[in-house]
């Protein structure tokens, strides 16, 4: 299920902690943050972000 990253950040992390928008970007550009950019829209993919350990090797693990 992608959600639209604002909507993410808002249910995501308390008032005021959420990173900055560019860091989330970012994060999906590079396949650190499971997501992806649709046009000028970045989403989240709340599924897979579930999922994600935090450790790059266990993750790729995971994931086939």
């Amino acid at each position: 299920m992608l959600m639209k990253l604002s909507k993410w950040r808002e249910a995501r992390f308390p008032e005021g902690q959420a990173p900055d928008v560019r860091t989330c970007r970012r994060e999906i550009d590079l396949g650190t943050l499971p997501g992806k950019r649709i046009g000028r829209t970045y989403y989240v993919d709340v599924e897979k972000e579930k999922q994600v350990t935090g450790d790059i090797l266990l993750d790729e693990l995971l994931q086939h």
